[in-house]
């Protein structure tokens, strides 16, 4: 893991630079979802002004799958594998990119720990969740 503040040989990685439809194992909910906006706003909430950590978890090409991390927050010393991709699947406003995440199974204790978020999420019907499960059949 780097803090992406004081990587020096790494170009600027804002928000504005970082896809923030996927990250490393999740996806926001798309463009025509009723709840993008409030994706967005809670991915910005969750990051701006923030000095994040990224692990990047698989690399293809040029481009980085990244999981997020605060180190600021208590929740990441107390749990290893807190995220804010984490965060953004128990808040309902991402799911587990099942199709598109080729080395998920490679991370079974973060696989787990995504699933629990969905739980979370259904549970707490939060986001995508409001009106009760919307996850396609595995």
């Amino acid at each position: 893991m780097r803090n992406l503040s004081r990587a020096s040989n790494t170009p600027d990685l804002s928000l504005t630079t970082i896809d923030v439809d996927h990250g490393s194992f999740v996806k926001l909910v798309g463009e025509d979802s009723e709840y993008r906006q409030d994706a967005v706003n809670r991915f910005h909430q969750l990051c701006d002004g923030r000095k994040l950590v990224a692990n990047v978890d698989h690399k293809e090409g040029s481009t980085l799958h990244l999981r997020l991390i605060d180190p600021a927050d208590p929740a990441t010393a107390e749990d290893p594998l807190a995220s804010i991709n984490v965060d953004l699947v128990r808040d309902g406003v991402a799911s587990i990119d099942r199709k598109g995440c080729k080395y998920l199974a490679s991370y079974p204790q973060v696989q787990k720990k995504l699933r629990e978020a969905v739980g979370e999420a259904k549970r707490g019907r939060y986001g995508m969740f409001e009106f009760g499960d919307v996850e396609e059949d595995e």
